[in-house]
């Protein structure tokens, strides 16, 4: 067996082999999709090509009669006012040209399946994102307007991004009208920048607020008559200080930002650029940017969803194939523990019965297959990890076993056990174990706490009960570590609950002590049932055996000769600890009603690789760490400066720290050695841009639009570098073209319209 690909495979015990799939195997799976996926219909759409069908045909979708809004029933109209912001212009179109209410239904199910972040389980996170956001802005946004709250500036904005990282309202000031500013931090995958503002303001100080713009606007607009006589007096006296803008910045403009400054800081600069940093602003040029990031807000429903072709099988009346049964019986277990290292890792294991799996026999070999899957949560739905294969989906698990074997697993459970890197911090874990044959499938859902190096407090993890454990002489903190394995200790968890009669309860829980700690841990574990205790036990934990990260492995046995056969509770309690007492459910068991589990743990990278920083890193960056998500990656690059990976993270988490310097210092070489790759050169522009080189950001999107040829994508920031370069007929001549090969761009309609009415004055 390879040792770069061992698994942890045992039978009550007894190692066998159980090595990932080699070319026999690969057969018997490609027959294996082959019977899922046979009666499943396939559609090829990309977002250039007209609509096809599962038969290959081109759908010519004006051969389906368009039906206007209002003449829809009710609740299909409320349907497309519930989703007005979030659907895109090809799922509207073609939910208007659906011929029945039963195809509309199904259309407005499956909206919801296809953007659920965690498939397969019973909850859909976005779907109860989304309808908590539509009763926010229907109750906050609708107080000062006629419309509905979701119809406000203020309600598209928040049902798009969500609830700000904060909000600051001035609601009544002497020089300005009321303004709201919204921080955002938002997701990377959905194109905008990690770090922003918005900005409301009631226009003339009366009615609904509406989103300002720094290019139509401007921050005159915000100034109630006091404001402005202010800013006449400013220009009138020739006072016009620009704290901290430059010296030509010494017009109305600059008086206004002046008397912003005077109101509130942020203010003055949001009123300027809705980018945090933004130079081309500070330099007398108010950019294009923040318009440009406006219309990319817009198109976030196409980037969620960009190729929507589930909505033609609605059209055509095509079905999913793939019908799935929550009836696979399962029990598991998940747990955060902290390595050696200092890395937190979450554990997790899932049983089931061994006969409720694919089974397939080949050239005297037999293969069982299935699929483990599943997201781990943070309190805003986001997906901060999720568990799947190397090419995205479920992960495919398998095991290759004998004849022997496969009859011992037929009868009896399997347990299949993982792992992943994961930051510190509150989170939900949703976990599918599914026959990917038959389409059973079973399912759990954690609440985890990942910790951190040193709490304030004594603090302790989840108890877990073991099947067994054990002490490795051999272990190498820079070699394969096992699922479930913390430094030496490797540990298999007893998920099932049942313990052998006369055999041994073993309780396993981390505990976390605070620097300095002096006073010892007192744990206590009592097994008791409806007759009263059975047994007692406590154990005193000192914190001078911690390691180096003040953790102590805590393995509590408790003899169970003296215990007879049945059901008890076990509970757990740490003194001084936050958490409260845990209570499990045990059973005592005769030898014959004992089942040990086929054990299936596919051996890992340690903590030191690369790859595990990167996923921290990864992690940090969806929560908005990005300091953390740059040390956790310089760690990872430490140990393998060319890891490319890691390399093409450190950029973009760079840029989103605002250190475009960093940027252009570590791309710019990259260059020298392939100038003609375009993702770099338009990289290297974006930093030039946000450093206010806009002459080098120029020449740079120049070069990459040589290569890549003219795109919206590519010509509407390059039309803003010439915009705040003052070269307003080069910025003219861009966005017409922009606009000419995507007429669909309403935002650079307007953009246009502005730059023309600069350009003119």
């Amino acid at each position: 067996m390879d040792p770069e690909q061992a698994d942890l495979a045992q039978r009550s015990g007894t190692p066998s082999d159980c090595i990932p799939f080699g070319m026999k195997i690969m057969k018997i799976f490609i027959l294996v999709l082959i019977a899922v996926f046979s009666a499943a219909p396939v559609l090829s759409l990309s977002p250039a090509a007209p609509a096809t069908s599962a038969e290959g045909q081109q759908l010519n979708l004006d051969e389906f009669p368009k039906l206007d809004e209002d003449d829809l029933p009710e609740v299909h109209q409320q349907f497309l006012d519930d989703v007005h912001w979030i659907i895109t212009p090809t799922e509207k179109d073609v939910f208007l040209r659906l011929q029945s209410d039963e195809r509309r239904d199904s259309f407005a199910e499956r909206f919801w399946v296809v953007r659920d972040p965690t498939p397969g389980t019973p909850a859909n996170e976005y779907f109860d994102l989304h309808y908590e956001r539509l009763a926010y802005v229907e109750k906050h946004f609708g107080r000062d307007s006629p419309r509905a709250g979701w119809r406000t500036d203020r309600g598209r904005y928040y049902m798009l991004l969500g609830e700000p990282m904060s909000m600051k309202s001035l609601p009544n000031t002497q020089m300005a009208y009321p303004v709201e500013i919204w921080w955002f931090h938002a997701e990377p995958k959905l194109g905008i920048p990690p770090f922003f503002y918005l900005m409301f303001y009631k226009s003339y100080g009366t009615g609904e607020m509406r989103l300002y713009s720094p290019l139509v606007d401007g921050p005159m607009r915000l100034l109630n008559p006091a404001g402005e006589n202010q800013v006449r007096q400013i220009q009138s006296s020739g006072a016009n200080q620009q704290f901290g803008m430059p010296q030509q910045y010494d017009g109305e403009i600059g008086a206004a930002y002046q008397v912003l400054q005077d109101v509130d800081g942020e203010l003055a600069q949001v009123s300027l650029s809705f980018i945090p940093g933004d130079s081309s602003a500070l330099m007398g040029a108010q950019s294009l940017r923040s318009e440009m990031m406006i219309a990319d807000i817009a198109m976030i429903p196409e980037r969620i969803m960009p190729n929507p072709m589930w909505a033609y099988r609605a059209l055509t009346g095509e079905t999913e194939a793939s019908v799935r049964f929550e009836t696979l019986p399962m029990r598991a277990d998940a747990i955060a523990l902290l390595d050696p290292s200092g890395v937190p890792f979450l554990h997790y294991a899932v049983r089931t019965e061994g006969g409720r799996l694919n089974l397939i026999e080949y050239e005297e070999r037999y293969y069982i297959t299935f699929e483990v899957s599943g997201a781990v949560l943070d309190g805003q739905a986001r997906a901060i990890a999720r568990i799947e294969g190397s090419q995205g989906g479920s992960k495919i698990l398998q095991a290759d076993l004998d004849e022997e074997q496969a009859r011992t697993l037929r009868r009896g459970p399997l347990l299949h056990m993982d792992r992943m890197p994961l930051v510190p911090g509150n989170y939900k874990l949703d976990l599918i174990l599914e026959n990917n044959v038959s389409r059973e499938f079973g399912r759990a859902e954690f609440d985890l706490r990942v910790p951190g190096l040193r709490p304030d407090r004594l603090r302790t993890s989840r108890t877990i009960l073991l099947d067994q454990f054990e002490i490795r002489d051999d272990y190498d903190p820079y070699g394969r570590h096992l699922p479930f394995q913390v430094g030496r200790l490797v540990l298999v968890p007893s998920v099932s609950g049942d313990f052998l009669e006369g055999g041994e309860i073993k309780v396993y829980h981390q505990i976390y002590f605070p620097t300095g700690a002096t006073v010892r841990a007192a744990a206590n574990y009592t097994l008791a049932n409806e007759e009263g205790i059975a047994l007692e036990k406590t154990v005193y934990v000192d914190p001078s055996v911690a390691d180096r990260s003040g953790v102590v492995n805590q393995i509590a046995i408790l003899d169970l000769t003296d215990v007879d056969t049945g059901e008890y509770r076990l509970t757990v309690d740490v003194d001084q600890d936050d958490r409260d007492a845990e209570t499990f459910s045990v059973r005592v068991v005769s030898e014959d009603q004992f089942a040990s589990p086929f054990v299936q743990a596919q051996s890992q990278t340690p903590p030191s690789d690369p790859r595990v920083g990167l996923a921290l890193a990864r992690q940090y960056r969806v929560l908005g760490e990005t300091d953390l998500a740059i040390r956790a990656l310089n760690g990872a690059l430490r140990r393998e400066p060319d890891f490319q990976e890691g390399l093409d993270l450190q950029t973009e988490l760079l840029m989103d720290a605002g250190r475009y310097e960093d940027v252009i210092r570590l791309l710019t070489p990259e260059l020298v050695q392939d100038p003609g790759n375009d993702a770099l050169l338009v990289t290297v522009a974006q930093a030039n841009a946000n450093s206010g080189r806009h002459y080098d950001a120029i020449r740079y999107y120049e070069r990459a639009r040589m290569i890549r040829g003219d795109t919206p994508e590519l010509l509407n920031p390059l039309a803003a570098e010439y915009f705040a370069d003052q070269q307003l007929d080069k910025a003219r001549q861009i966005l017409e073209l922009s606009l000419q090969i995507e007429p669909e761009q309403a935002e650079m309609e307007r953009l246009l319209n502005e730059v023309l009415l600069q350009f003119q004055q």
